[in-house]
């Protein structure tokens, strides 16, 4: 059965989903009013083209929610390409309106709120472009949401076929049984219900007669639509009575268990992982560190840099951007991503004011680059014990060689590791998991230090324990990350309480030798470490015994 045959609604309601274990989310329209943005576009495409404009009606419904080829065939079906440019080309004019104004659909980040704190999976699956999913991602502040996102074109089909969403579910390793769907479009709605999936429709845009002929299982205004918090409310209790009747090893309410399949889901490795304190990890074997903000208090240099530079280049409207525009857009993260963000339909442009930023901190930074309060009392901790180090990092290479030469740290460091050296930066975990790699250590004896939100995301993703520092990030919003530890810097009584406990049960397990042996073999820096040149090398050991944990 196709998406287009497919008339039959969803007999299952939201409730009947619990233990909920995803949630899924169209974009366009439905985290964002970007369909005003695209009729914009597509009205000044008519008219430079000398076409008649359609009204509102003709782009709800024929247009809206469909796949740009598909577009393409509709207004140009004699002239496919031309009709593929034409689309390029009102893409980069709504990403121009959007990079300026994409408000949020009203009640979304109560929602996702309310999906953090139940540790639920969830991916954004859209027909929109690649670039386009990427802006409305990032200026709407969820990269660090979502656990992945679905391209239609990465698809065999897309929606209004089902392919994209059953793409979903394969690789959040859920079950259709216990996820939900939030669409806005009679496209998005039919690819849904095709999937499986029961489907919240938003009317956004679109009358509500016109998304019913998709049945979707329930329609709201947005998120803040009573309807949709009643049926919330019901899942929150269904799954308490689940819980009762199925007692489980569970222990906290972050999130649902993944009764009904065999795989461990990604919230079950994610409570492992808080439940896991830095004591438990003895032996201890290794500790891995981000640079900007963890090392030293770099952060107020880039904010300056940012508050300088951006009003030269008209963003905003000229208006200098304050912390709070700083912390949720930029702090922590890869210098690619923020480039989308300034110059969205020009990428080339876009690196090259970063690397122009880059420089005038690096200027900034040469001069004056204190280390967070503490920390040379930790990496003499750290060096006593001959455990390994390495610097995980998003910052660009010259960037990394400055910090953590002016913090005189190039011989404590056995590697460091760039975010663009990996497949993915962070938050994704691949710079974690090349650090545990390189290093040949285990995640379950080695803790991370992390200031931001989507470096200690990526550190829980990577299966470690994290000490988040709230050296310029509030703790609030470092919360949400479910890092193991907040601390105020490294001298935190807190830290140092874990530390010696930490010790106390690596003395207690016999796994290593005694703390006075290792610091008397340890506590000298190697005369033969060479200079550091290169970002990403590796201290050969002669001496098997030197590091902590190893036989």
């Amino acid at each position: 059965m196709t998406a287009g045959e497919n008339s039959v609604q969803s007999k299952k309601c939201i409730p009947d989903l619990a233990p909920l274990e995803a949630v899924l989310f169209d974009i366009d329209g439905t985290l964002c009013d970007s369909d005003p943005l695209h009729y914009i576009a597509f009205c000044q495409m008519f008219a430079e083209m000398g076409m008649e404009v359609p009204d509102v009606e003709f782009l709800s419904k024929n247009i809206a929610g469909k796949h740009n080829d598909d577009v393409a065939a509709i207004l140009f079906p004699d002239d496919v390409p031309k009709g593929i440019k034409f689309m390029q080309d009102a893409e980069a004019k709504f990403r121009r309106l959007a990079s300026e104004n994409l408000p949020s659909i009203k009640g979304l980040y109560k929602l996702t709120k309310w999906i953090e704190d139940r540790g639920l999976k969830r991916a954004a699956v859209t027909n929109a472009s690649k670039q386009n999913a990427e802006l409305m991602i990032s200026k709407l502040g969820l990269q660090d949401f979502f656990h992945l996102v679905v391209v239609g074109s990465e698809c065999e089909r897309a929606k209004p076929y089902p392919d994209p969403y059953l793409k979903a579910l394969q690789l959040l390793q859920v079950s259709k049984d216990h996820t939900f769907v939030c669409e806005d479009s009679l496209p998005g709605i039919k690819a849904g219900v095709a999937a499986g999936l029961p489907v919240v429709g938003l009317t956004t845009n679109y009358p509500e007669n016109l998304l019913r002929e998709a049945n979707p299982t329930v329609l709201i205004k947005d998120y803040e639509d009573p309807k949709l918090w009643d049926n919330l409310e019901q899942v929150d209790k269904k799954r308490e009575e689940f819980l009762e009747k199925h007692p489980l090893e569970f222990p906290n309410n972050l999130g649902y268990p993944n009764y009904f399949a065999e795989e461990i889901s990604l919230q079950r490795l994610l409570v492992k992982t808080l439940m896991k304190s830095i004591p438990d990890l003895a032996p201890l074997e290794a500790v891995l560190f981000d640079v900007d903000g963890t090392l030293c208090d770099s952060d107020p240099l880039h904010y300056q840099v940012y508050r300088e530079m951006l009003p030269e280049i008209g963003f905003n409207n000229g208006v200098p951007i304050d912390e709070e525009f700083f912390i949720k857009n930029f702090a922590g993260k890869h210098n690619p991503d923020i480039a989308v963000i300034l110059y969205p339909d020009d990428i080339p442009r876009g690196m090259k004011f970063m690397e122009d930023k880059e420089e005038r901190f690096r200027s900034l930074a040469s001069e004056n680059l204190p280390p967070i309060k503490g920390l040379h009392k930790l990496t003499k901790w750290i060096e006593d014990r001959g455990l390994k180090r390495a610097a995980v990092t998003n910052a660009p290479k010259p960037n990394a060689e400055l910090m953590i030469s002016k913090l005189g740290l190039k011989d404590f460091f056995d590697v460091v590791i760039l975010g663009s050296d990996c497949e993915r930066a962070k938050p994704y975990p691949d710079p974690y998991l090349k650090a545990l790699e390189v290093l040949k250590v285990s995640k379950d004896h080695t803790f991370i230090c992390e200031d931001s939100k989507s470096g200690i995301k990526a550190g829980v993703a990577a299966g470690m324990p994290v000490v988040g520092l709230t050296t310029r990030n509030p703790e609030s919003v470092l919360i949400e990350a479910n890092p193991t530890l907040l601390v105020k810097d490294y001298e935190d009584p807190k830290l140092w309480e874990a530390l010696e406990e930490l010790d106390k049960r690596g003395v207690e397990s016999g796994a290593h030798p005694s703390l006075s042996m290792i610091c008397s073999s340890s506590s000298t820096p190697q005369a033969n470490r060479e200079q550091f040149k290169e970002v990403l090398y590796i201290q050969e050991v002669e001496d098997p015994g030197y590091y902590l944990g190893m036989p």
